[in-house]
């Protein structure tokens, strides 16, 4: 097979699950819930065509195939991020400077406070590289962990991973969009929605660790025939088309319910708060520059 981006992200979650001997384990080192993790590892038994771990009432165990997909995994992650240090570091003379991660689609939010913060950070210290990365929610915590970027900023709405410290910033606010020609667009109160809802397939971005609990988990997603867990602007595109409701954030969603384009529907019932937060390793190096920008960050905050 070709290995994707995703491919990549679904074989670092198996090597943690695998390491920490369960789903339940691997919790706090991934920073997302059971459920989550066993549709990532759901996902990724898809993609290879056969079964990686026995998990169940006498416990967790990885199957023969588990066990060679796992040396083969060891192998490629150690390769990829032994050569992505060596790169990062070939050439690059010593600067100022602070690496970013953050998830997709914020700049459309009024309440992100980073462009602020840079610019108030940049005027602080005049000889300061910005390097701004986006990923999706596991890529922030790998990135993290490799020492590849200073910090993160994501929604993270679960407990923080032991290894982590996060401080909230402002809250990013989601809901379920259609198209106008969509079925769900023309329900006329809330229980036939729910019935129509429970028919059609919906498309979840990955910036939400659990799309599915909630008050999501018992009117919404538990019947449906398809989630698709997907960077915002699939999903977006995907309601555009008029194949799918969507879960996106009000702030990324309004250019387009002011053209008509998207319909909010169940707007009092269906609601995502997800919290944004700047997250950092614990026991990092003490760093100028990047200590500067958290400083912004929560003063453009207003925390």
């Amino acid at each position: 097979m070709r290995l994707s981006n995703v491919d990549l992200r679904l074989l670092r979650v198996f090597k943690v699950v695998s390491e920490c001997n369960g789903l339940a384990n691997a919790q706090d080192a991934l920073g997302i819930n059971q459920p989550t993790i066993s549709l990532h590892i759901a996902n990724l038994e898809r993609r290879l065509g056969v079964r990686l771990c026995e998990r169940g009432p006498s416990g967790f165990s990885l199957t023969g195939a588990g066990k060679e997909v796992l040396q083969e995994t060891n192998q490629l992650i150690t390769f990829l991020d032994q050569s992505s240090r060596r790169l990062d570091e070939i050439g690059r003379p010593q600067m100022q400077r602070v690496r970013i991660g953050v998830i997709d689609c914020l700049a459309t939010d009024n309440k992100n406070p980073l462009p602020k913060a840079i610019r108030a950070t940049r005027a602080r210290i005049g000889d300061l590289n910005i390097e701004l990365g986006v990923y999706d929610f596991l890529e922030c915590f790998v990135e993290l962990r490799a020492g590849r970027i200073d910090l993160a900023i994501l929604g993270l709405d679960a407990g923080n991973p032991d290894d982590i410290t996060a401080k909230h910033l402002y809250d990013e606010v989601s809901g379920l969009f259609c198209s106008p020609d969509h079925v769900c667009a023309t329900a006329t109160d809330q229980k036939h929605l729910a019935k129509l809802l429970k028919e059609n397939v919906i498309s979840a971005g990955n910036f939400l660790i659990d799309p599915l609990g909630g008050e999501l988990d018992v009117l919404l997603l538990e019947k449906n025939s398809e989630i698709s867990q997907s960077p915002i602007e699939v999903s977006a595109h995907l309601v555009l088309a008029g194949s799918h409701v969507g879960l996106i954030p009000l702030h990324f969603a309004s250019h387009w319910v002011k053209r008509d384009q998207m319909r909010h529907i169940g707007a009092d019932t269906y609601r995502v708060i997800s919290e944004i937060k700047l997250v950092r390793m614990k026991g990092q190096p003490s760093n100028k520059p990047v200590s500067i920008l958290c400083q912004e960050l929560l003063s453009a905050a207003g925390e």
